[in-house]
């Protein structure tokens, strides 16, 4: 499986990863093709190897026509939506953009719909966000990973007058990714890379999977600045012929031989809460051959603490065994089908890239079942048949 790991040691943006992404070797021509599929005119990427502290990278400018009214939310997921570009470029790129105005939305007290889209330039942050995606696409990119996000300090000047830097926006963006002072004081991670980012990057895992690098590549940004202006960005294939992927998550153990066994199930929903991928329980035998739960919980590195503080105030436990596995996951989507119930989402895995298994999203179908009142394999048995005729369909 090939995979992308994103290093941004020097912050990140939209034409930062375009450079990096054709530094990779990417086809300058193949994205310029793909990205010809909006509806956009007049616009030119300018291309070119620069050096930074004597580091070489290349540095992707978008030239653009003048634009005399600022775009929508809507008009930009319209201009997405209606293109010829694939799926998957489509609904990255929609998201980021969704992303983005909830994150300037926020910023600014004001609703998406009011947001413009002036501060990111419009029409260069549309090339620069659907193209990001489109070289991942292109790069055949299934995974991406990435390591903490370099930030700068001070101010910056915008349309909103003098703000602090990371801007407003962008750390919303940034919410719950880990980041790193760098001491520079200016902008260096901006809104349309942190959108980027947040929606591209499934696993901020540490260390990251094995992998064979096949391609390396440094997009340069604009400004000179203490350090190399880089963002590193590496493809490269997991070893053997494994076709699925692999993460890296923390096992936090535990054994109980004192609590009250009725408190589980909701001391379970609190702790998948606090961000646990999966929480289980077994009975077994503990110390001086007391019945006792046994509590498995995985979670990603960023919430090993948020998880174990729920552990130790929820349960009875003086102390967890704490260790680092790999898992191995099938890639995944959720798809919501209209059933005789109201939504269901259908959780779907691909191996290979092709659907291998649906299965009805099982607290949709409860939901769906007391709202109702009709048993939920009702609600199974009707999200199953609205899954069978989209197959049928193609």
């Amino acid at each position: 499986m090939r995979i992308a790991v994103f290093d941004p040691f020097c912050g990140v943006s939209g034409n930062m990863i375009l450079g990096a992404m054709l530094d990779c070797g990417l086809d300058l021509q193949l994205l310029e093709d793909m990205l010809g599929m909006l509806d956009l005119k007049g616009w030119k990427l300018s291309v070119e190897k620069v050096l930074k502290n004597s580091l070489q990278g290349t540095y992707v400018k978008v030239n653009i026509p003048e634009e005399t009214s600022a775009r929508h939310l809507s008009d930009i997921l319209n201009i997405i939506s209606e293109s010829g570009l694939p799926e998957w470029v489509r609904e990255k790129s929609s998201t980021a953009f969704r992303k983005l105005a909830e994150a300037e939305s926020a910023a600014h007290g004001i609703s998406i719909e009011e947001v413009h889209f002036h501060e990111t330039g419009a029409m260069d942050a549309i090339i620069d966000i659907v193209g990001s995606f489109c070289c991942l696409f292109l790069m055949e990119i299934k995974r991406v990973y990435a390591s903490p996000v370099a930030t700068g300090t001070g101010t910056v000047t915008c349309a909103h007058g003098v703000l602090p830097v990371p801007a407003p926006a962008t750390l919303r963006l940034l919410m719950g990714i880990p980041t790193v002072p760098s001491g520079i004081s200016t902008e260096i991670t901006t809104p349309t890379g942190a959108a980027v980012l947040a929606t591209a990057v499934e696993s901020w895992s540490d260390p990251f999977p094995p992998m064979i690098a096949v391609f390396t590549g440094m997009g340069a940004g604009t400004k000179e600045l203490s350090r190399p202006n880089l963002l590193r960005i590496t493809v490269g294939e997991t070893p053997g012929n494994a076709l699925w992927g692999f993460d890296s998550c923390i096992e936090i153990k535990t054994i109980m031989d004192d609590m009250d066994a009725r408190i589980w199930p909701d001391t379970a929903r609190r702790i998948l809460a606090a961000g646990a991928y999966d929480c289980y329980a077994a009975t077994c035998i503990g110390k001086k051959g007391r019945p006792a739960i046994e509590a498995t919980v995985l979670c990603p590195s960023l919430k090993k603490d948020d998880v174990i503080e729920c552990i130790f105030r929820n349960t009875t436990t003086f102390g967890v065994r704490i260790s680092a596995v790999e898992r191995a996951v099938l890639e995944r989507d959720f798809l919501a089908v209209d059933t005789e119930f109201g939504p269901v989402r259908l959780k779907r895995a691909y191996l290979d890239g092709k659907l291998l298994k649906t299965e009805p999203e099982y607290e949709d179908c409860a939901k769906a079942a007391r709202v109702n009142n009709v048993p939920v394999r009702e609600v199974i048995k009707a999200a199953r048949c609205a899954d069978r005729e989209i197959k049928r369909e193609g």
